[in-house]
């Protein structure tokens, strides 16, 4: 069943049966279909009007179907805004509010979407002076205005598979977002993979605490609510408060970044209940970084009872592949997804050799916005890439990061989120970034940045030691810092090129 067919679905059989929480607020599944109609109300009073299809920079690659971009703060308002938009002809754009500002006005310039959705007043003042573009932009209150006015819709409805229905960005934070769209029929698909590999099942509990703004927690909302499930949402995670939840909740599945597993078995630790507070837990499903093997460890040692399954996906292609032990890298491809490794020329490698990971999917996308980028995605072939890199072994994908992820040093490929793994395994090590640092001699030498106090991470020694053992020797780093916090995007990944910056600006500490 569809995303919208879903919520028209219990909404008539089991209109009290919670669909969304969070922020203080419980929406239920009766509840959404009359957000869904009236939020389609008021878009439509401002578009002129049912059917109305403003012309816009970008309608030919749309099809006529209008842009609303949203930029909210709550994570539960862009849940029922999701919901919302989505449940009728229109395309939702979210805006991770914490882009800088002229990254998200730029992307509007872009995009040029006919309706903006805000609840950041000093966004909205920079709309209203925003040249070329002549959408609208208006507030929470004020859209809570006009949809009271409104003429009664029609309120949601199945639409054609084919439709685009979401515009996903890649991250914003230091360039530009280039932004691609989605039709309904390939999240359909998407909800299919989740429905087999990744433990959504019918009516299922689950807490998605990270920024629905990513397309973690953001496809999370969407295949809970086509599965008839309810969904908590935080708008900021806060460990403490999830514990709370699952306890009180009797959350079932958990879908999150791999950092916040320790935060939840050290939370859960120090609660009343101690890890006794996340036993409801059957699933949990991890994305968006690399799961080093001790938070694996860590966790499957404070919840025995649950299932602990990584996923490896590309918002652009969708679900590649899943891995149930160790940390994560080596992938058992889903069903129905091809795979190649190729080097620069397009040639295919060997296994065992790393070069650039193509994959051929129905789930994938043929490009991005010709108004954000001029890149292809998807050849003529159906093969698509986003240039991570990977080796092949017997059938399986073995992730060794993305271009800048590997250093050349004295004529060696290095694979830094490898490092990072095994630096991890050592105690006081869990939140580790390796960068590359150029060197006159090398080209280029491995550091470590180990996110900490000072008595709380482990002598430089210790270190080198467990990587000695670990790693072939031109992979050992030749320097080792420390870091108060390392420098993170809102959804919880390290930002290598910021961390590489705490080294040049001095705020690192070599030990």
């Amino acid at each position: 069943m569809t995303f919208t067919g879903s919520i028209i679905a219990v909404a008539e059989s089991d209109p009290g049966r919670l669909a969304l929480a969070g922020d203080g607020e419980r929406i239920t599944y009766g509840d959404l279909r009359a957000e869904c109609s009236r939020i389609r109300s008021g878009i439509e009073q401002l578009l002129g009007g049912p059917g109305a299809t403003p012309a816009g920079r970008t309608s030919a690659e749309t099809g006529g179907v209008p842009i609303i971009a949203i930029s909210l703060s709550r994570a539960i308002d862009i849940a029922r805004w999701i919901s919302g938009v989505t449940s009728f002809r229109a395309i939702i754009a979210v805006l991770d509010p914490l882009w800088p500002e002229e990254h998200r006005l730029e992307t509007i310039r872009r995009v040029d979407p006919a309706i903006v959705v805000t609840d950041d007043a000093s966004f909205e003042h920079a709309l209203a002076g925003l040249e070329p573009w002549g959408g609208t932009a208006v507030s929470l209150d004020r859209f809570d205005a006009v949809a009271a006015e409104a003429p009664a819709s029609a309120g949601p409805e199945v639409r054609p598979r084919d439709e685009p229905f979401l515009l996903l960005f890649t991250s914003g934070t230091t360039d530009l977002p280039k932004g691609f769209l989605r039709t309904r029929g390939s999240w359909d698909i998407n909800v299919s993979v989740s429905r087999a590999f990744l433990g959504a099942e019918e009516g299922m509990r689950t807490l998605a605490p990270g920024p629905v703004s990513y397309s973690l927690t953001l496809y999370a909302l969407v295949e809970v609510l086509a599965t008839g499930g309810s969904l908590h949402l935080q708008s900021g995670f806060d460990a403490v408060a999830a514990v709370r939840t699952i306890e009180e909740e009797r959350i079932e599945r958990f879908v999150g970044v791999p950092a916040m597993l320790l935060a939840l078995a050290a939370a859960a630790e120090r609660s009343p209940s101690g890890a006794g507070a996340l036993a409801s837990l059957r699933t949990v499903i991890t994305g968006g970084a690399n799961q080093g093997e001790r938070i694996r460890d860590v966790f499957e040692a404070a919840v025995p009872g649950a299932r602990l399954r990584s996923y490896y996906g590309a918002s652009e292609i969708g679900f590649i592949g899943y891995s149930d032990v160790g940390d994560g890298t080596r992938l058992t491809p889903f069903d129905g997804v091809e795979v190649a490794v190729r080097d620069d020329a397009g040639r295919s490698l060997p296994d065992g050799e790393i070069g650039t990971l193509h994959v051929r999917v129905a789930s994938a996308v043929e490009g991005y916005l010709a108004a954000t980028s001029a890149e292809r995605i998807t050849d003529a072939d159906g093969w698509s890439s986003v240039h991570d890199l990977a080796a092949l072994a017997d059938g399986t994908i073995e992730l060794a990061g993305r271009a800048g992820d590997i250093a050349v040093s004295g004529g060696h490929k290095v694979s830094l989120p490898q490092v990072e793994r095994a630096l991890a395994t050592v105690p006081g090590c869990e939140s580790c970034c390796a960068v590359a640092l150029p060197d006159a001699s090398l080209g280029a030498i491995v550091a470590v940045v180990v996110e900490g106090d000072r008595d709380a991470v482990p002598p430089k020694a210790r270190m080198q030691q467990a990587l000695r053992r670990l790693l072939a020797p031109q992979f050992v780093p030749h320097r080792y810092y420390r870091a108060a916090a390392l420098p993170r995007t809102a959804g919880g990944k390290i930002r290598r090129v910021a961390v590489a910056d705490l080294i040049a600006d001095g705020t690192a500490e070599r030990l």
